[in-house]
């Protein structure tokens, strides 16, 4: 058990490094990412299984690495990053499914260096040692996006890469000021995070510390002002790639801010809170706005994620419980909700090549179970009741009131909105008069029925049954949020 993490972690890089060297077949190449990805999502599930709600940071794993300079290879999880690296070890496979068809193998070895690079970072307590998996799985996304896309796929993939490394940078400045400090107040180097936690910084140097975290978390949800890269991106992208970046990605930014931004600024972050509130408000209308206004399904569900993430980011910052755990239960859902409508709507252009809302429609006549598991998912999106997406909006409405009555009130109208332009979007693609791109729409296969199931089964149980999931995160975030309450003096 001690070396669990390291094999979730290096597993699917190790697969696409022998697959590489011995120049394999496509098939083969097929079958050792899919049988890579299964392993690792069983010992996600052995790691589950073992894992204490109440024990905290688990399967730690230290060793040494740049000794000279206090870097160390030191991984471990929590309830927090538990739910992350479930989602990826549940979500991989299922786009491995979904590409099973895809002939070039770039695609292949890209996936599977993503895969270390998303579950690296979100296991990392070394801050170098984050920053590395941070890098490491942007490669990847520039490669995907810039040789595989489709539109202005280049420039846009340009331009993702240039605003995130805008915000490594900010962050990368950070972490080496914060390491330099530790070694002026101790006379030894560290970067972990549980030695930096320690640091007692001034006033000043914390806020613009903090920063250039905040920085690199904010383009990567993206919260508003930050997220010109967004909806070109969503727009350009192939499926695999956008479903990763809604579903993975951005929740690395929101986990980002929860992680560091209450693990190394918890006072600071109170200095900031108004203003990621007001952002996450401002961003909750402003991209629900261009949801009900874009026609092409890609983007307009790129404004969707963007105003959940928004609202993910809201819940964090109000500091109480309900804002905390509907966060993390929103967290979970949202990824299997955003990765199913995404995956829809890249099945939906393969059969029609086109993802704009006015050349479709009558989807519901001739492919029924591809209209029930598109609106499905759509409106597992907008959070509907008996879906888990429902709890987790229910329990940050609930926190934000409790933080503030307009803030609660302005948070609320994200249901409302969510609503209107998802049941404008279903009246025109899956009902009314079929257009020329759907007379002879194909319903799904089998292979798309599997890898849709468990996403609907999944969203289900946690919409009917959330007293199943809600109580293993709830010791933790009990046990942190009293922490950063003692540290902030009780505000809010």
């Amino acid at each position: 058990m001690q070396h669990i993490l390291s094999n979730i972690i290096f597993l699917p890089l190790v697969a696409a490094l022998l697959l590489g060297v011995f120049r394999t077949p496509l098939h083969w190449l097929r079958l050792g990412a899919v049988t890579a990805s299964l392993i690792v999502l069983a010992l996600v599930g052995v790691v589950i299984f073992y894992f204490d709600p109440s024990g905290g940071m688990q399967f730690l794993r230290v060793a040494p690495w740049i000794q000279n300079y206090g870097i160390t290879y030191y991984v471990g999880v929590d309830a927090i990053s538990l739910v992350i690296l479930a989602l990826i070890a549940l979500l991989m496979p299922i786009l491995y499914l979904y590409i099973w068809k895809e002939e070039r193998k770039g695609y292949w070895y890209n996936m599977l260096m993503l895969q270390t690079g998303v579950t690296g970072a979100v296991l990392s307590l070394d801050l170098v040692l984050f920053y590395l998996f941070w890098e490491t799985m942007l490669l990847p996304i520039f490669i995907m996006i810039g040789r595989y896309g489709n539109g202005l796929y280049q420039y846009n993939a340009m331009k993702i890469v240039l605003m995130t490394i805008l915000g490594s940078m900010s962050m990368l400045f950070s972490i080496l000021y914060l390491g330099y400090g530790y070694f002026e107040a101790t006379g030894s180097w560290s970067f972990a995070l549980n030695d930096l936690a320690r640091l007692h910084l001034d006033a000043q140097t914390s806020i613009w510390l903090a920063a250039g975290f905040l920085l690199a978390f904010a383009i990567k949800i993206p919260l508003v002002g930050f997220h010109t890269w967004m909806a070109p991106a969503y727009g350009s992208s192939p499926t695999p790639t956008v479903v990763i970046l809604s579903a993975i990605m951005a929740k690395l930014g929101v986990y980002g801010l929860w992680r560091f931004g209450y693990g190394l600024f918890e006072n600071t972050l109170v200095s900031y809170a108004p203003t990621i509130v007001t952002l996450a408000i401002i961003g909750l209308l402003y991209y629900a706005i261009h949801a009900v206004m874009e026609p092409n399904l890609r983007r307009m569900f790129a404004y969707s994620s963007g105003s959940h993430l928004s609202l993910i980011a809201l819940g964090i910052i109000v500091t109480n419980i309900y804002g905390w755990g509907g966060s993390l239960y929103f967290i979970a859902t949202h990824a299997l909700a955003s990765a199913g409508i995404f995956l829809m709507i890249g099945l939906l252009f393969k059969r029609t090549r086109s993802v704009t809302i006015f050349d479709l429609g009558g989807i519901a006549a001739v492919a029924p179970r591809f209209a029930f598991f598109f609106a499905f998912f759509a409106l597992s999106v907008a959070g509907l009741p008996g879906t888990g997406g429902f709890v987790g909006e229910l329990l940050i409405i609930i926190g934000a009131f409790k933080a503030d009555l307009w803030i609660g009130v302005l948070t609320a109208t994200t249901m409302l909105s969510a609503m209107l332009y998802i049941f404008w979007m279903l009246q025109r693609t899956i009902f009314g008069q079929a257009g020329s791109c759907t007379e002879t729409f194909e319903d799904l296969d089998g292979r798309e029925m599997v890898m849709l199931l468990p996403l609907m089964l999944l969203l289900l149980i946690t919409g009917i049954a959330p007293s199943l999931f809600i109580p293993l995160g709830e010791p933790q975030l009990t046990a942190s949020l009293a922490e950063v309450m003692k540290a902030i003096g009780g505000l809010q």
